[in-house]
């Protein structure tokens, strides 16, 4: 099964100089917001919240059978995820449209982890940018907005891919805890290392909606989990202070309904 497998890499990525024109800033590691309700700079990576008593949960890897009742979890118990959505790996995005609107008109963020789930630091940079605009395109069919954000597939990234994608108008994200579902951990191991955080972690931790058993379990019981240590579910942009739906999308136009360009 592919999914958002391994760790991100753990060498600190030194800022460099752009010389681009564009919004892009020189990318660089951080979590802070210059100042609260600022957008996080173009380019730069992200691995964990800022604002205290939040946990950002994340899913990668969807939309995909299980992701409506995992949205219908969320719902009820009213709390916020951010999904990372491929175009065409488990299914096509266009097949899933509904989905995709669900997550979105219920409040979640919905955010990009590129086309066809490839490795960014083996392409090149059109390549990067193609994975990139097609789902954009689908994006803005389906919805009528470009995400901000994007993880990386895999998290794997390098001064290069970051300066790319935020030339493209990108911030980028990856994260700080670790489910390991995508390893083949069970729910109950899974749970145990979240059962070992402290109670204000701050952290973005990855899950995969594309796993049933994430969708049908994992993903609820983050919701006793946060609840049990007063922590508030948000999406990625309220936990780094970020304006919603500001920090999140740029409009780019109504939705358009489906027709034979709908395909992957």
């Amino acid at each position: 099964m592919v999914l958002s497998g391994t760790a991100p890499p753990t060498t600190t990525i030194q800022p460099t100089t752009t010389t681009t024109t564009s919004t892009a800033t020189s990318p660089g590691n951080t979590t802070v917001p210059t100042q609260p309700g600022t957008e996080i700079p173009y380019g730069r990576l992200v691995t964990g919240c800022t604002v205290s008593g939040t946990v950002a949960v994340t899913f990668d890897d969807g939309p995909y059978q299980w992701t409506s009742a995992l949205i219908d979890s969320l719902n009820a118990a009213n709390v916020k995820a951010t999904f990372f959505m491929v175009g065409k790996l488990y299914g096509c995005i266009y097949d899933y449209a509904s989905v995709v609107q669900k997550a979105h008109n219920s409040g979640h963020q919905i955010a990009s982890h590129t086309w066809e789930h490839k490795d960014l630091t083996s392409l090149s940079t059109a390549d990067q940018q193609s994975q990139m605009t097609r789902l954009e395109t689908a994006f803005k069919k389906i919805l009528g907005i470009k995400p901000k954000w994007v993880r990386p597939p895999m998290g794997a990234q390098n001064s290069q891919v970051l300066s790319n994608l935020g030339n493209m108008g990108y911030k980028i994200v990856t994260w700080n805890f670790d489910s390991q579902d995508w390893n083949g951990a069970s729910v109950s191991s899974s749970q145990q290392r979240f059962n070992a955080l402290g109670n204000d972690p701050k952290i973005i931790p990855l899950e995969h909606d594309a796993l049933q058993s994430t969708a049908q379990q994992l993903g609820p019981w983050l919701i006793t989990w946060a609840k049990q240590r007063n922590l508030k579910m948000v999406t990625l942009s309220e936990c780094l202070g970020e304006p919603i739906p500001g920090g999140q999308y740029t409009n780019v136009g109504g939705a358009t309904p489906r027709d034979s360009s709908w395909v992957c």
